[in-house]
């Protein structure tokens, strides 16, 4: 039982799907994405500025091509370093992009010591490399690093072997096996365990019935909300309310009302924009936060309504209430809170409407 437990969460850690945005939103939120951007700027300046001084000066075979290869590394690493610094935080493409280019720059700084014991000494660099992917990226890219890691220790092996007869074998194999424990064992282990950490944080933050944004998690969304948008765009807030819930409840009972919950949660996700943040808000009840123009809000909620009472067994209809306030820095909880009055009116009215708050301020 314990066995096919482990089975199975070691084979849902292979699929899973790349968590990538995720883990920056994670750091964002705690402002700590900058710091670790400059931070990683930083090891490509402090590789660039030693691969430099190694034109001048190279630490085991001075030949014209190995200071051409020094810095061909010195620029590379500066050029890195440049995009970390200057640009943003990269896509998921680009990010892979970057490993990989760093594992190739990494890789020939060991090689250009021309020397197979100074080589094996410089190539746990690539744990630097390995770090990064452990924390942003899933086991398939791991895998591909991983094996070019094993790829460039067992060569060198060979090298310091083949360079050194009287003593290289026993020398080249108990440090490739101590190097590769650690990038095929300890670093996948890491990841696994953090890919665990990872999912219980996720939950603590989502809904596990519908899958959105449940209340706890609605300042990490409202934070990547506000740092996609225009600075003067307009805060909208919709509070959507199952008309009749109870009723599904009690005569078609929960597991019913739940399939309910399930697709009017698809519904409403299916009807905004990507952007916009979709919580489940408690019971029967949905907010929709996002940033656009009072007109373009009101459009969204008729789009709602509709989408929602679209042909269904059982049929449910939803009333909507909505406020904007076009005030900068505006205060998401006043919003929200008139957003609630016009939700009641809506009800109050009969449902399947929607109510735009008096007061758009």
């Amino acid at each position: 039982m314990g066995d096919g437990v482990a089975d199975n969460l070691i084979l849902r850690w292979w699929r899973q799907r790349d968590e990538y945005q995720w883990r920056i939103d994670f750091l964002r939120s705690r402002g700590l994405l900058s710091v670790l951007r400059h931070v990683i700027a930083g090891i490509g300046v402090t590789m660039g500025v030693l691969s430099l001084f190694n034109v001048y000066a190279p630490p085991g075979v001075d030949a014209p091509l190995i200071r051409a290869g020094w810095a061909f590394v010195a620029l590379g690493s500066l050029g890195w370093a440049a995009r970390w610094a200057l640009l943003p935080w990269p896509s998921v493409r680009e990010s892979t992009v970057l490993v990989a280019f760093v594992d190739v720059i990494m890789t020939i700084s060991a090689l250009l010591f021309g020397d197979a014991n100074l080589a094996m000494s410089g190539i746990p660099i690539l744990l630097c490399a390995g770090g990064y992917v452990v924390f942003f990226h899933g086991p398939r890219l791991h895998l591909a690093h991983i094996a070019w890691c094993t790829v460039s220790v067992v060569g060198i092996a060979v090298w310091l072997a083949v360079s050194a007869p009287e003593y290289g074998l026993q020398v080249a194999v108990s440090r490739a096996v101590i190097a590769l424990l650690v990038t095929v064992c300890i670093l996948p282990a890491l990841q696994f365990g953090f890919w665990l950490l990872q999912g219980s944080s996720k939950q603590s933050l989502t809904d596990p019935l519908t899958e959105l944004t449940n209340r706890r998690g609605l300042a990490v969304s409202i934070k990547r909300l506000d740092e996609s948008a225009p600075l003067q765009s307009d805060l909208c807030a919709l509070l959507i309310d199952v008309d009749g819930f109870k009723a599904v409840n009690d005569t078609l009972g929960h597991a019913v009302g739940d399939e309910v919950l399930i697709r009017t949660a698809r519904r409403i996700r299916q009807s905004v924009r990507s952007e916009a943040v979709v919580v489940r808000w408690g019971g029967e009840e949905f907010l929709v936060v996002d940033r656009i123009s009072a007109g373009q809000a009101g459009a969204v909620a008729e789009r709602i309504r509709t989408s929602v009472s679209a042909p269904a067994q059982p049929a449910v209809t939803v009333s909507i209430g909505l406020a904007t306030s076009t005030r900068y820095g505006s205060d998401l909880d006043e919003v929200i809170t008139a957003a609630d009055t016009a939700m009641y009116e809506a009800k109050a009215r009969g449902g399947d409407r929607v109510v735009i708050a008096a007061d758009v301020w």
